[in-house]
Order: structure tokens, then sequence, then C-alpha cells
């Protein structure tokens, strides 16, 4: 959603405070503005700026539903506010911003990878880490008003709404910021005042198909650090807007993200908040705004329908597994659907990678993979114009036996008619055991082998983040690795 300008640039520098002091009127340096000047200002947005105001700046942590209350109901700065409405209940909690599924907390289960999010701010749990909202958020507030809260809290007055707590944990800056809220009397934040750039040359691509969530939006081309994305802002045909969250929906890199609509767990374990998506199947999102700290943020236009979910009756069954053959690998597949629905085989994925299909032939119910693909463990995907995608996962094993394979030369040798190699145990490794103890690390292949196949006597992994030799000279180990479709191998090895 695009922010409005409150002020043109020459007014930003009019409603500058030049320095600040807490209740010290005395600190600031009045200007004097064009009548002009006045009603262009007043003229945006229908906001009226009084020449004699100023702002005091400033950054405080907000919970999400603080943050995205404002955004997504366009609420209008008071920059002339000049006493607190402190018997005003909490508008955001009424709202149900803060229910379940809304704009609460997240909770998550990966405690590192949570506190990884540099926009937020976080508490940790025995369960795992909340990630609480967003944080250093730049705010604003009328001299007057912020006067008038810090009176309010010398003599003690009980407010129903947030506005004091705000006043309270500003961390007060003399600068006017890129882009700010402004803290309103009764305790709501105004939307952000900044500006929107539309990206250029950036495709959206949206999938039902992801460990995710329901929909998995990926971009090309898009030039955004994800460590200053506050939250992003989706926008539907009928004017309906959605705001996300870190992990939840946005994710360490920001080419994607993702939104569940009913009940979904992903592949770490979390359950992720789906209650203020549910609404969404059937619609279009026609754009998607990234909300940048310190900068300007970015619009993105789509045409992204979101596919129709399916319901319980409909889904797919077929081979678990089935044995390589050089000749074509046939996989039996059976698509319960709705009778208004073609789905097509779309794509096929091996671990992260998607693969070249070009050579995959379907018809009457079998799938048949050509020679190069090779045992492992892969998932079909069938998707549809209106209907959410289906996934089938099979297993293509090898059928060798254990003595097909041997280590010899410092490689892996495989003896048999089938055509597999070496190297096609290596690229398919899931675990590996050196004195029987576990190798970690992300890409075992990488970490054990060579790029010729030869054992890497000189690979190293981390533990407790130092780094540490796998085979440290002057022993014998022992090796078993085991790849996904293919019998295990144990062999010894010197140095």
């Amino acid at each position: 959603m695009k922010k409005q300008s409150l002020i043109t640039l020459g007014l930003l520098s009019v409603l500058m405070l030049s320095a600040v002091g807490c209740g010290n009127t005395d600190s600031t340096e009045t200007m004097n503005i064009t009548e002009s000047e006045v009603a262009l200002a007043a003229s945006v947005e229908n906001t009226e700026v009084d020449s004699e105001n100023k702002l005091i700046y400033g950054t405080v942590n907000l919970p999400y539903a603080d943050f995205y209350y404002g955004e997504l109901n366009q609420i209008q700065p008071e920059t002339d506010a000049t006493a607190g409405q402190y018997n005003i209940n909490d508008i955001v909690v009424s709202s149900g911003y803060e229910a379940e599924g809304m704009y609460d907390a997240v909770t998550s289960a990966t405690t590192s990878k949570s506190k990884r999010f540099d926009a937020t701010y976080f508490e940790e749990v025995e369960t795992g880490v909340n990630i609480l909202g967003v944080s250093n958020v730049n705010v604003a507030i009328s001299k007057a008003l912020y006067d008038d809260v810090q009176n309010a809290i010398a003599n003690g007055t009980i407010c129903q709404n947030p506005l004091v707590d705000l006043v309270s944990n500003m961390t007060l800056t003399e600068q006017t910021p890129a882009e700010y809220k402004v803290i309103n009397s009764d305790g709501t934040l105004s939307k952000t005042i900044g500006n929107t750039v539309t990206a250029e040359d950036v495709t959206a691509t949206l999938t039902t198909i992801s460990s995710w969530g329901n929909y998995q939006i990926n971009f090309e081309g898009l030039d955004v650090d994800a460590a200053t994305v506050q939250g992003a802002i989706l926008e539907t045909n009928d004017g309906a807007v959605y705001g996300l969250q870190h992990e939840d929906n946005l994710w360490l890199q920001a080419s994607e993200l993702s939104f569940p609509v009913e009940p979904f767990t992903e592949s770490h374990g979390n359950e992720v908040a789906y209650q203020r998506f549910t609404d969404i199947p059937g619609k279009t999102i026609t754009k998607i705004t990234y909300l940048i700290a310190n900068g300007d943020d970015i619009a993105i236009p789509t045409d992204l329908f979101c596919n129709y979910q399916l319901s319980d009756e409909y889904g797919i069954t077929g081979d678990e597994t089935v044995t390589y053959s050089k000749e074509g690998t046939s996989i039996h597949v059976a698509l319960t659907i709705p009778e208004d629905s073609t789905y097509n085989l779309s794509s096929i994925k091996k671990g992260k990678s998607t693969l070249d299909i070009s050579g995959v032939s379907y018809d009457e119910n079998t799938v048949t993979l050509p020679a190069d693909f090779t045992p492992g463990s892969y998932k079909l995907n069938f998707e549809d114009k209106t209907y959410s995608g289906i996934q089938h996962i099979v297993t293509v094993d090898s059928g060798l036996t254990d003595d097909c394979l041997s280590f010899d030369g410092n490689t892996i040798q495989i003896t048999s008619d089938t055509g597999l190699t070496g190297a096609d145990f290596i690229a398919n490794l899931s675990n590996a055991l050196v004195n029987n103890e576990k190798v970690s690390g992300k890409g075992l292949s990488s970490i054990l082998f060579t790029e010729e196949g030869a054992l890497n006597l000189e690979a190293t992994t981390k533990k407790d983040n130092v780094e540490v030799e796998i085979f440290p000279a002057g022993s014998t180990y022992e090796v078993t690795l085991e790849a996904t479709g293919y019998p295990s191998i144990t062999f010894e090895v010197t140095r």
C-alpha cells in the first residue's frame, strides 16, 4: 500500500525539531512558512498542518498489532494534537488486531532462525522464541501532546490505551527520519509518512505447493535487503489488505514469502498463523508492498490468482517406491480431482532442486522418468488454474544389493548393469558416520567428497562454531555412508 507524504520536501525541514528536551520549550526554534506552503501541505490527504506546530522524533519498539493498525486502516496523523485522550480504551485491541492468528506475536521453536530478523524484537521462552514485533520504528509526536503526556506521567494519570507507554519508551532523536509514524492522542499510530517507489523489472509467481504455507510467492529481479524489511502488505482486487509477519510469512531472503489460509504446520514444526488470511482464496493479489526501515517502501504490482483450496475428498495416491530403470522409470499415480479441473504435471523436485521435465512423460496416470532421473526422493507436483496444487512423493530405489558397492581408490564404485555410478551415490548422501559419530553440516556430498568424487581426508565441519577436522591425521577411521535409494556402505580409511 502506497504511503502518502504528510508534507512536501520543502516543509519537512520546517517541521524538524532542532533540539529536543523533555518538556523544555526553550530548546526549539520557530521557523516561518508561507501561506502557499501551508495550503499545499494541508491539501495532502486533507491533513491540516499548523505552522506553529512542532514534532518530536524518536524510535520505539512496536508490537505487530500496533504497527499494522495504522497501515491497514490508513490512520491519519495528528500533527497538531495538544492533549492525550487517556480515557479511551485501546482501539487496536478492541478492533481484534491482537486476537489469535491476527497480528499477535509469532511463536517459534526455531530459536536460531527466529533471532536473525534484524527489524524485529523478541523474547526467549522455554519452548523457543516469541517474535513480538518491529524494532526501532521511527515515530513522531506533536510537541504539545508530548508535553501533555509528560505531565500525565508526572501526575500518575491512568491511561486506558498505549499512549503513555509509547511516549515513555521513546528513544528521542534530533533528526527528521526518512519515514515515520505519528503517535496520535488516542494511543494509535498513523500510517507511515514517507515515500513508496514502484519496483521495475520484477516478476512475481505464485505456487500453492509449498512446505511453508498454502501459498508461496517468489520474486525474480527484486533487490531488497531483508534486514531492512519491517513488514509487508498484500492488497487484493477487492481492496482488502493483509499484513505479513517475520518467519511466519517473511523470510531471511526477501525474494520469497508465504502464508496459509487454513491450519498449517511448516517444515520446522511451527504452526503458522492463518486466521487473517482465510478469505483470500479466489481473490487476486494486485500489489505487494515491502515496508522498509529508514528508506522508501517498495511496491510490486502483481496479478496473482489465489487458487481455491481442495477439500479433503480430493488428492493423489500412487507408488511410494519404484525401482530405477535406465530404460525409463514408471510411477503410477491416481488423482481424485474436481470435475471442472485440468491438472497437469507442472514440476518435479529432487531435494531443493527443480528439475528439467522436458524428458518426462505423463500419460494415463503413469509418470515415466528418463535415465538421468537417478535413484533418490522426488516430489511430483500437479497444478490446476483454479484449484490448489497437489504433490506426490516417491522414492526411486536403485535395486542394488550391498555387494554392488565398494570403496576403491578413495572413491565409491558401483558394479551393475544399471548404468549408475559412484557419483550418483555421492549426490544422494543423506547420512554419514565416522567412528559411529554423525557428521553434521549442510551438503554432506561437498563436505566429504571432492568435485572429482574422491573422499576428502582433509574435510572439516563446524562444531560450536569452531572448524574441526573430520579425519585428524594419524588414525584409522570407520566410515558409514547412507544415500537415499541405495544400500549403505561401510569402509575404513587411514590418514
